[in-house]
């Protein structure tokens, strides 16, 4: 996240020059020659120390601990020099732990006069639980403030904080605290459809779940499917290692990705985007120690060449990835991903690892519309709007099995909890071709409109997953029908339709597909 700028300017700073050097050339000084501070700001358990000043600037106001670097004296140990003198503790009780920004700030009744026009270096810090705070000649009193920067309640009505102050609050990073007995699981990609569900399993089963998501949740609210909730880009180290602070287990299943309109039309964006979320959520958990570890792979890390025949598609067995030819870029950063785990967990075994590759998840509560849909929802999406004919790309004879999510979720909890370390297929073997898959819908929709095969981004001509491992591993595999879970399916995406028309919405354009191209969206947005 860019730090942004703050800027306090007190609006009569030029009343103290009392008239002994000329107004123009006094203005010039305050704005070319500024003091450089350093400030601390010191948090501990998620609340922030201020001490209240009884001299110039800003008497009677709450303030951070910091003032003038000397000449020669480094930015850190300015402030850590400071702060120490100002709280009566020794300098190596102080650590710094974050930067908070460089801010420009003007005072008219400093004890310095009206050239306190300051840059002021600033630091969010940490001391040691026994430490206690004192206060030197210049201060009179110290409060922990939460970092929202709200009051105290016996403050309320008595004081506000200082404009500079209040800004300042808005920009610490607070240190996460779990404190729970419950295995404490982090969910990557916790607004999105797989990860929503599978949260919401795991806190109806007792874990303390932690949801993170670079978007906000659509279809859930939070607290549905988790304990706390975090909006960050996993993109970014410092976000993983937040993310991932206090975490027994991790389920990353945070990735950029959609159908295959979305996956075939998005390969640089999906290409760098995943594996800068792979990558990081790896390291940052064999930082922080986290016990166990899954990876959310797909069925896109098989070779073609071993799906390219609608008419004799076998089952894809685990071992069928090697030798390598994956599909699209999306593929191949999942089975990368899924062998730089496996070295993960080979080089530091204590991290876990476990990986499914899924098959066709499908379900409620999901994307149904906008291009990032899958087949199930966007098949279930047109059955519900189109009253003429039914769109497929390409001859609709290309094959797909498709897991509903229950299944899905249960798998991977069971994945999680097993002993095996090796990718998993989770799908499953009930394989239909996309024409008898549209026929379903309708059927369970109530109508009968003929199929329009037009041009759009098939995939492959045949998948299948063979679930042998899977049931020899963990004595389970998914078994739920396509029939039942898609019918439940389909009643939810039509409520959605139906919403919408409620509220005045042409969905008309429901019953067609889209390819989608995402725009780059900046790291630090």
């Amino acid at each position: 996240m860019e730090k942004k700028p703050l800027n306090y300017k007190d609006g009569n700073i030029l009343k103290s020059s009392g008239g002994m050097i000329p107004t123009e050339l006094y203005r010039s000084i305050l704005d070319n020659v500024p003091l450089i501070c350093v400030d601390l700001i010191i948090i501990k358990h998620n609340k922030a120390f201020l001490t209240k000043r009884k001299n110039k600037p800003s008497k009677d106001f709450y303030w951070m601990q910091g003032g003038r670097m000397l000449k020669n004296e480094g930015i850190e140990e300015c402030g850590i020099r400071k702060a120490a003198l100002e709280l009566k503790i020794p300098e190596d009780k102080i650590k710094i732990t974050n930067y908070l920004g460089t801010f420009s700030t003007e005072f008219n009744d400093s004890e310095q006069g009206a050239s306190s026009h300051t840059v002021n270096i600033t630091f969010q810090a940490e001391i040691d639980d026994d430490i206690s705070l004192g206060f030197d000649h210049d201060h009179s009193d110290g409060k922990w403030f939460d970092i929202d920067g709200s009051i105290p309640a016996e403050l309320e009505g008595l004081y506000k904080h200082h404009l500079y102050i209040a800004e300042v609050l808005q920009l610490i990073e607070p240190k996460r605290i779990l404190k729970t007995d419950k295995i404490k699981v982090l969910v990557t990609g916790a607004s999105g459809f797989i990860g929503s569900h599978l949260g919401k399993r795991l806190k109806q089963e007792g874990y303390y779940v932690v949801g993170v998501d670079w978007k906000s949740p659509e279809f859930m609210e939070t607290n549905e499917f988790c304990h706390e909730f975090l909006k960050i880009d996993l993109r970014i180290m410092k976000n993983c290692l937040q993310a991932c602070e206090g975490i027994d287990w991790v389920f990353n299943l945070a990735a950029d990705m959609g159908g295959m309109g979305f996956i075939q039309s998005n390969h640089s964006r999906i290409g760098y985007n995943n594996t800068m979320i792979s990558l990081n959520m790896l390291e940052a958990a064999r930082h922080h120690h986290v016990k166990r570890y899954f990876y959310s792979s797909s069925a896109c890390v098989y070779p073609l060449h071993v799906q390219d025949d609608s008419k004799n598609t076998i089952g894809l067995k685990e071992s069928d990835a090697w030798p390598a030819y994956p599909q699209d870029i999306y593929g191949l950063e999942k089975l990368y991903g899924e062998e730089t785990a496996l070295k993960y967990s080979e080089e530091f075994p204590q991290m876990q690892i476990r990986i499914a590759r899924f098959h066709g998840i499908y379900g409620e509560q999901g994307t149904w519309k906008g291009g990032r849909e899958k087949v199930p929802a966007a098949f279930c999406r047109k059955a519900a709007a189109a009253d003429s004919v039914f769109e497929i790309w390409g001859d609709g004879e290309q094959k797909r099995s498709f897991c509903y999510i229950d299944d899905c979720v249960e798998g991977v909890i069971r994945i999680m909890k097993s002993d095996y370390n090796k990718p998993l297929n989770l799908g499953s073997e009930e394989m239909i071709s996309m024409n008898d898959f549209a026929r379903l819908i309708m059927e369970i929709a109530g109508k009968n409109l003929p199929l329009k095969h037009i041009e759009g981004p098939e995939g492959v001509r045949g998948r299948n997953s063979d679930n042998t491992l899977i049931e020899d591993v963990l004595g389970w595999k998914p078994s739920i029908p396509l029939a039942i879970g898609i019918e439940k399916t389909y009643r939810w995406v039509k409520e959605q339709v139906e919403a919408e028309k409620q509220i005045g919405i042409n969905t008309s354009a429901y019953s067609e597909s889209k390819v989608v191209v995402t725009e780059a969206s900046d790291i630090n947005d």
